[in-house]
Parts: structure tokens; C-alpha cells; sequence
């Protein structure tokens, strides 16, 4: 994966670039300090993916962000939880919308994962969540996340990459059961696929009797 890290911030910037270049399947990873500048990387860069600040001088992200999509999928990665900046971006393509201190790397690096294969993410955004929540019913409340050791046990294998006919032969059960209970995890994780699915089980989400 080629990631372009795109924020006025140097030290940010800095610091995103060296764990995200340690982690495995990223091969290259190029900084730009606005939006202008992420135009003009993309096009000799050629990345898989970009992390986009939202508030930058010369050209800032929402304004770079569907020309930037041109070259690439895009994520916001940024301070600014304001909700309409949050709506603003997702309505022109972002794939998905992180606040800074909400995921580890490797949460981060999932997140993108799931993103270039066609999911959306969002994190740190509970007001938004909430919001979203009763028009596309994606998003459960905490209560609902609760998986059951049975949902903890098919979601650890969903993670391994096992398809639904795999997972009924190793746990003996029906294919349509397996159905059922993979199902009800999406509702509970406010989820609409195996990506992001996956990628919200790989930054952490876990059924409260997994030992990890």
C-alpha cells in the first residue's frame, strides 16, 4: 500500500510516516503539507491512499479532496470533529473519517485496508455516529456491541479471512447459521460488510469475553 500523509503539521506528519512505514504491506509512504501539495505528489507518487488533514493554508482538504480522488481514495485524518465538516466530506468521497488519538497505527493502517476495498470508516465520532444513526440504522448503540461468545468466537475467524462455508465446517454448525450470527455482528457493529467489519475488529473491538 502507498500512503500519501497529507497535513501542514510537521510534526504530524513526521510521526505518522515513521509507524506507518514499519508496518507490513505498506511500501511507501509520501508527505505533503497541503492540499496543493497533495495534487501536485499524486500525480508523481501515485498512491493507493491518502490520510488528508481538513484545515491547511494554501489549499485546504475539503477543497483538494475531489480532485484528490482522482488519483486515489481518501481519508480524512484530522483535529476538526465538527459535523458539518464531517457530512461535508463524506458527501464528496471520502472514504472515511478518523480523529488524531482515536486509533493506533495499526488501526489506522486497517482502516485504510478496508477502505480501498470498497468500506467506509469513521472514528472518534460519536456525535456523528449518533446522528447518523437513525437515518441509515448503521450505527448500534453500546449496549447492542456486545458480542456474544459465540459472535466473538465467528468474528475472530471472519478476521482470519474464512469464508461463511469454512467457518461452519470448523465450528460444526449449519451454513445458514453461520449467516445468522455473522448477521447480527454487523448490526452490532454498525457495520455493512466483512472490510469494515474487519477493519473495526483489527483496531481493537473485541466481545467482552475475549481475552485480548
Amino acid at each position: 500500500m502507498r500512503i500519501l500523509v497529507v497535513d501542514d503539521n510537521k510534526l504530524i506528519r513526521l510521526g505518522l510516516r515513521a509507524s506507518l512505514e514499519g508496518l507490513d504491506g505498506v511500501a511507501a509512504v509520501q508527505e505533503a503539507v497541503n492540499g496543493q501539495d497533495a495534487l501536485d505528489a499524486a500525480g508523481t507518487f501515485a498512491p493507493d491512499i491518502a490520510l488528508l488533514d481538513v484545515r491547511m493554508p494554501v489549499m485546504d482538504g475539503l477543497t483538494a479532496l475531489p480532485r484528490l480522488l482522482e488519483h486515489c481514495k481518501v481519508v480524512m485524518l484530522t483535529n476538526t470533529d465538527d459535523l458539518d465538516v464531517v457530512a461535508d466530506a463524506m458527501t464528496l468521497g471520502a472514504s472515511g473519517y478518523i480523529l488524531h488519538g482515536s486509533l493506533e497505527p495499526e488501526g489506522i493502517l486497517a482502516a485504510l485496508r478496508a477502505c480501498l476495498l470498497g468500506g467506509t470508516f469513521t472514528a472518534g465520532l460519536a456525535p456523528w455516529e449518533r446522528l447518523a444513526a437513525p437515518a441509515t440504522g448503521a450505527v448500534a448503540t453500546e449496549e447492542q456491541t456486545v458480542l456474544s461468545p459465540r459472535e466473538t468466537e465467528i468474528m475472530e475467524l471472519v478476521a482470519e479471512g474464512l469464508a461463511n462455508g469454512q467457518i461452519a465446517v470448523r465450528l460444526f454448525l449449519s451454513e445458514k447459521t453461520v449467516k445468522n450470527h455473522i448477521n447480527s455482528i454487523f448490526a452490532k457493529l454498525g457495520v455493512s460488510s466483512r472490510p469494515q467489519a474487519m477493519a473495526l475488529w483489527h483496531a481493537g473491538l473485541r466481545g467482552p469475553r475475549d481475552p485480548r
